[in-house]
């Protein structure tokens, strides 16, 4: 009887599991594929919104590469973001292994390191921007420690580092509470072992831990590069690009073309090519990970 019913049983199980999936990937398919098929799509074209696309082939690819403002804005973004990972994961390397050990209000540092997070970028952004200003609460605190008054926002030397600081103040904690899963998940064996064979603290953290925090160190990467390169709003809102370019990172320059210039081939075209950079970059990691994995 079995045989009969359960080709029948295992199919209706595989409907059922289909139609709780069907949900996720409509989402995905409208939300995340349709927009990646749409702009490449619109990367041939001449596209103004105002009037219907015109298909012009590789012209925009071609337009975006011999622009001296492309290259200089991707070579801010991979400024930005190498600052900003590295920054973060040090940072919340520390504060994950703070918060693992056995130390009073433990919920209360966890929950307040993960606070930041919970604000929009965009409410981030408009506070630190008030911080910045002149006369306002970090320039009198550079006063009282003597350094005097730094034009954070208004040159091109400060502007992108206060940025920076602004972005990581928001995504730290919570990059600390991937961190401290990571930790947890540690076993305490191995950690015992490594004391027993003599391992001082710096040596169990270089030779046990931090081996063992390789995949959430990679998740951390990963997503904080998208993170990072897609997250242009406190560009545009503390400093709309400037001074002159210093801070038009990719993500500003495409909202500038698709919807101030109104140039959609070209935004589109250059969504294109930074998606390939993300694949791209995506991909070494992998095999890096692997390979040093293996």
């Amino acid at each position: 009887m079995s045989t009969h019913t359960s080709p029948a049983y295992i199919r209706r199980l595989r409907v059922t599991g289909f139609i709780f999936f069907l949900p996720a990937l409509i989402y995905l398919i409208i939300f995340l594929l349709g927009p990646i098929v749409t702009a490449l799509i619109f990367s041939f074209t001449k596209y103004t919104i105002l009037s219907p696309p015109e298909f012009v082939g590789l012209r925009n690819y071609a337009r975006i590469f011999s622009m001296p403002s492309f290259w200089h804005s991707l070579r801010v973004t991979f400024i930005y973001v190498f600052l900003r990972i590295t920054v973060i994961l040090i940072l919340a390397l520390f504060m994950g292994l703070v918060i693992n050990q056995s130390i009073p209000f433990r919920g209360f540092f966890q929950s307040v390191y993960f606070i930041p997070y919970v604000f929009p970028l965009a409410v981030t952004a408009v506070i630190w921007r008030l911080l910045y200003r002149p006369f306002g609460l970090i320039d009198q605190l550079t006063t009282w420690l003597g350094i005097g008054y730094i034009s954070w926002l208004s040159s091109d030397q400060t502007a992108l580092i206060a940025i920076t600081i602004t972005t990581v103040w928001s995504a730290t904690g919570y990059y600390s509470i991937i961190i401290l899963t990571g930790l947890q998940t540690i076993p305490k064996e191995v950690l015992e072992a490594a004391v027993i064979d003599g391992a001082g603290t710096f040596r169990k953290f270089f030779s046990v831990i931090l081996p063992l925090l390789k995949p959430t160190i990679f998740y951390i990467v990963i997503v904080g590069t998208i993170n990072s390169i897609r997250g242009f709003p406190p560009f545009l809102i503390m400093t709309g690009g400037g001074p002159g370019e210093a801070t038009r990172v990719i993500g500003l320059m495409i909202y500038e073309y698709g919807f101030t210039m109104l140039k959609m081939g070209i935004a589109s075209s250059m969504s294109v090519v930074l998606l390939a950079i993300i694949l791209a970059f995506t991909l070494i990691q992998r095999r890096l990970y692997r390979y040093e994995g293996a």
